[in-house]
């Protein structure tokens, strides 16, 4: 099967009903597919699979039902079906791969003796059929960093991406249909259906590691083999890791560093950034870190120097719609006044900006919790004194620096939408980090073309600051 025929590629566990293999295809698969409420479709039991295509025969084997569920605004395709036929293929409680192309579903039982250690040979700047950097992105959440690569720079092309999450694989393939779309835990992914990239963004599993998750060391480095494997399938020739700057002083990072380094990627760049620094609304302290198989002359941005007079407000952010963008709640008698009211250091609202005005300059990082009122978000206080609201998702994500290509389908709802928000990267750092990197890789691959090659002796990794000493940041 032709990756380049793929559209999408669900990895789940399949339950049993009357004693039955139970198939359930979810809205989001069969939308990809193509698939409406009321098509009649053919299933086809074949030897090793199940393949279903969308048909104009009355006499179809099925129809695509109905489902509505709370906070859609309309009723989306759903398949359900359970029967001998299909358990002689499927058995139930065991993963499968549902491949999904234009008009029709592929099924078949999960390759489960996929090569852990499978590294596809390196990829060049250019693809065969694409022109720009082909980027991949593991996880890739809505796509708010592939945004800001894609729509942010236009040097890079996006040929697909890794969630678990269905409102993120929704989201992302919402804004971006080329190349194949993983929608499954990556401990179960097969390296065959990876498309080859130049550049990996990778934002690993953040619970253990920052102060607002639970802390819980170790429970995710269990992950990191897959990421690196994943990594190592796309070929790919540099990578950019995005995660809190405490993550870098973990096993987690240190284990994948090292197994992408025996990969091939020796040249290493560390560095902590804040986006308000770079000219950003919101603080969103990140550690991100760079990594090339080839000596290059990539460098951090260059942090701005902006006087406070010519920073951007919350006002200017807001627009003229500042007032009516959402629904203002009495300060007095709310969880925001009980917060107001704690007079600690844990809680010291003036330092954390808890509550901000249209001339403030500064909002706290927007968290996936950012719905549930804390001391750690920011909300706009009116300048009646006596009243505050919450910014809404399309407002958090101009604050971020989102591009404005970026947008959400109707069937994520405006909760969903905040909570996938919060676990996104500022636009700002994506896109100077990247069109530095993006800079260094086409210098490198343009001079290749036009020069011998020169022989690298030294096969030691090296880390490197902006200042070009050998050294860790963290």
């Amino acid at each position: 099967m032709e990756n380049d025929e793929i559209k999408m590629v669900r990895n789940l566990r399949t339950s049993e009903k009357d004693g039955h293999t139970r198939l359930i295809f979810e809205p989001s698969v069969l939308e990809e597919a193509g698939f409406s409420i009321s098509d009649r479709v053919n299933i086809r039991i074949e030897k090793t699979s199940i393949v279903v295509v969308r048909t104009e025969d009355e006499d179809a084997d099925g129809v695509i039902s109905r489902r509505m569920r709370a906070g859609w605004t309309q009723p989306r395709p759903f398949f359900d079906r359970a029967n001998r036929n299909i358990s002689k293929v499927l058995r139930a409680r065991k993963r499968i791969d549902i491949v999904i192309k234009d008009g029709e579903i592929v099924v078949t039982q999960e390759q489960e003796t996929f090569d852990v250690c499978f590294v596809s040979e390196d990829t060049y700047l250019r693809g065969h059929s694409l022109s720009k950097i082909r980027l991949f992105s593991l996880p890739s959440g809505a796509g708010m960093a592939t945004s800001a690569l894609v729509h942010g720079t236009g040097l890079y092309e996006s040929v697909g991406g890794v969630d678990v999450s269905q409102q993120a694989i929704d989201t992302f393939r919402y804004n971006f249909t080329s190349g194949v779309t993983i929608w499954g835990d990556i401990k179960f992914i097969s390296p065959v259906w990876i498309n080859a990239a130049d550049v990996c963004w990778i934002s690993p599993d953040c619970t253990e590691y920052s102060l607002i998750g639970s802390r819980n060391i170790g429970t995710t480095s269990g992950l990191t083999p897959h990421y690196a494997r994943l990594v190592w399938a796309t070929g790919c020739q540099a990578l950019i890791i995005e995660q809190v700057p405490s993550y870098y002083q973990t096993r987690s990072y240190h284990q994948l560093r090292s197994l992408l380094k025996a990969a091939g990627f020796v040249h290493w760049y560390e560095t902590s950034l804040n986006s308000f620094d770079f000219g950003s609304v919101s603080s969103r302290p990140r550690g991100f870190a760079v990594a090339t198989k080839e000596e290059t002359d990539f460098m951090w941005p260059e942090i701005p120097q902006i006087p406070d007079r010519f920073r951007t407000t919350v006002g200017q952010v807001l627009g003229n719609e500042w007032e009516s963008g959402g629904q203002w709640h009495k300060i007095q008698g709310s969880p925001i006044e009980k917060i107001l009211q704690k007079n600690n250091i844990t809680n010291n609202f003036k330092s954390t900006h808890t509550l901000v005005d249209l001339e403030s300059t500064r909002i706290n990082a927007i968290l996936s919790s950012y719905r549930r009122t804390n001391v750690t978000s920011s909300y706009l206080r009116h300048p009646d004194g006596e009243h505050f609201r919450y910014f809404s998702s399309e407002e958090l994500l101009r604050f971020m620096n989102i591009p404005s290509e970026f947008i959400f389908p109707e069937c994520i709802t405006e909760t969903q939408r905040t909570q996938l928000v919060g676990q996104g990267v500022c636009g700002l750092l994506a896109q100077a980090i990247s069109t530095n990197l993006a800079v260094a890789i086409m210098s490198k691959q343009v001079s290749a073309t036009t020069t011998a090659p020169r022989q690298r002796n030294d096969d030691t990794a090296l880390l490197m600051n902006k200042k070009g000493q050998l050294e860790f940041l963290f």
